[in-house]
């Protein structure tokens, strides 16, 4: 069992805020991170990580003395690659052929020890039989030399045996990978001329001179857009802790992610978080950058989602064989940053998940002490070359992402502007939460259906969270109610009604895409029953919603168009 201290110790980093006298001055809680060495026997979740053991993915069925021999050759193979003595340059070579002869023993096992070897009967070969290497397989060979730690920069030094034996300067170059081949799509458009990374990361980034842009993108947000400010805003915080920029994502049905079409702008002022003292960024100036950059900016997926059962105490999590674009456990999440929407390259860095401890959100102490060991734990140099992609060597230096994308899913908040203010004292803190104001658009829209209607009377029934046994009783309750305003009040004409439920058109879409789910016939009886009681009870009185209203005013071309569109709904 390897644990690790949580929160790692920070960087030595002259760009990076030094946490660590920070982190000893913190009231908090400090946890530690056990992360096991070993294949977890009662885990089937076959994401592997850093820790697990390369001895399980290698059983094959014995076939008789001949697969016996082999099974023990394989077996000896493997503990061999696994130890020191495959240490060095040789090594992808001698797992290049130690898959060949793995190949070679599978076709053994598989015949039986069949003399005819790769013949079939007819003494012909049959290439659908014939097993192929690709450069998958020498990917996965590569990630395992990385996974254990090989030396290659120890060359012909004083411990290196080959020294002497031809491998000079007049040698030829070793080739350890096949070399990927770009094909273009002669349909898609044309790219941005490229501009070197140090001239463009100084016009992007003007906080941070002579040092490489750093942004933190809030790629999916659990929950709907009012509880999302809030999730955004605690990024925010954890961006000004981790010295970066904060991208803004799109939004549309309600939500804040990457995969959307409209800007952060369509929703809320621009400059909303700015007002707060976060620094911003939209979605579409860091595409553009992404696009531009040469090289390709570096980027790591980082996932953050509720306790597990497994970690009591927390856990980092290092996935270093899947796909470094996927969302460690899911990986069917797509955060809408690979190629060709943007050019970020996930490859040098393995994915990370974070676990709190449990039961960290019952107090202030617990929820802001395990904010301080995130922000110390995505700036430990032992984290980042454990999760290292870009060399095998255990003394290549790790370089932090120029990105680090976050599928966010917590639900309690982490950071608070006194953490900030212990990682940076030197920065002014930044302002509590507030939500965001929105965009002027739907401010004038808004003035424009109230001055419509009024007077009227407006109301917000979220019916989501309602049991529908209790939606009749909640209904009359409702039109008694309007019935006394309306005799208090006489001049009240219009009800504007917001509410989850499709109440224009019971057949179309819920106005809540979870409400969506959860919808049932009990739902529709209440609400045609509540519609038909409030021609009869509510009299003088005219019901309406945004979607009859928006019919009857002017709207700019522009909010006419988005609202037009599906993905605005």
């Amino acid at each position: 069992m390897l644990t690790l201290d949580w929160p790692p110790h920070r960087p030595n980093d002259p760009t990076m805020p030094d946490s660590s006298r920070a982190h000893n001055r913190s009231p908090s809680n400090s946890f530690r991170i056990a992360i096991s060495n070993s294949a977890n026997n009662n885990n089937n979740n076959q994401t592997r990580h850093y820790t697990d053991s390369p001895r399980d993915l290698h059983k094959r069925p014995r076939a008789g003395s001949v697969g016996r021999h082999a099974e023990d050759t394989l077996s000896t193979l493997m503990s061999w690659l696994n130890g020191r003595g495959a240490r060095g340059p040789s090594r992808r070579w001698v797992l290049v052929a130690a898959a060949a002869t793995a190949l070679l023993l599978w076709r053994v096992l598989r015949t039986g020890g069949d003399d005819r070897g790769w013949l079939g009967k007819a003494g012909v070969v049959d290439l659908e039989d014939i097993p192929v290497v690709d450069r998958s397989a020498l990917e996965k060979l590569r990630l395992l030399e990385i996974h254990y730690g090989a030396d290659e920069d120890n060359l012909g030094g004083p411990g290196d045996s080959r020294k002497g034996q031809g491998m000079d300067s007049d040698s030829p170059p070793v080739v350890a990978q096949i070399p990927d081949v770009l094909r273009l799509d002669p349909l898609a458009p044309a790219r941005p001329a490229k501009v070197p990374a140090d001239i463009l990361d100084d016009d992007y980034c003007p906080t941070r001179p002579g040092a490489p842009c750093a942004f933190l993108v809030p790629a999916w947000l659990g929950e709907q857009e009012t509880k999302a400010q809030m999730h955004l805003y605690q990024l925010g915080l954890l961006a000004l802790s981790l010295n970066r920029t904060l991208v803004l994502p799109n939004v549309a049905k309600s939500r804040l992610s990457c995969c959307y079409h409209n800007p952060f702008s369509f929703y809320y002022a621009a400059d909303a978080l700015d007002q707060l003292g976060v620094r911003t960024i939209s979605q579409a100036e860091f595409v553009e950058w992404s696009e531009k950059r040469d090289p390709a900016p570096s980027a790591q997926v980082v996932s953050m989602v509720g306790a597990k059962a497994t970690y009591l105490a927390g856990a980092i999590e290092i996935d270093s064989a899947s796909d470094p674009t996927l969302v460690p456990n899911k990986p069917t999440r797509n955060l809408c940053l690979k190629a060709p929407k943007t050019r970020l390259d996930f490859s040098g860095h393995s994915p990370l998940a974070i676990y709190p401890p449990e039961g960290y959100h019952r107090s202030e102490a617990g929820r802001l002490g395990f904010g301080e060991s995130v922000v110390n734990t995505l700036s430990s140099p032992e984290v980042g070359g454990k999760s290292s992609r870009a060399s095998a060597s255990r003394d290549a230096p790790y370089e932090l992402p120029n990105v680090l994308a976050f599928n966010y899913e917590l639900r309690f908040p982490i950071m608070a502007p006194s953490v900030v203010s212990l990682v940076l004292p030197s920065v002014p803190p930044p302002l509590p939460f507030a939500h965001f104001p929105y965009s002027p658009v739907w401010t004038d829209l808004a003035s424009n259906v109230a001055a419509s209607l009024s007077p009227f009377i407006a109301i917000h029934w979220r019916t989501e969270t309602l049991a529908p046994p209790n939606l009749a009783p909640c209904a009359s309750s409702l039109l008694r109610k309007l019935s006394l305003l309306k005799s208090r009040y006489p001049s009240i004409k219009n009800v504007y009604l917001a509410t989850d439920y499709p109440i224009e058109d019971p057949s179309g879409i819920a106005h809540s895409g979870t409400f969506a789910k959860v919808v049932t016939e009990q739902h529709h009886q209440a609400f045609r029953a509540f519609l038909k009681s409030f021609e009869k009870e509510a009299k003088g009185l005219s019901l309406t919603t945004f979607a009859r209203e928006q019919g009857r005013v002017v709207l700019p071309d522009a909010l006419r168009e988005a609202l037009d569109r599906k993905s605005v709904v």
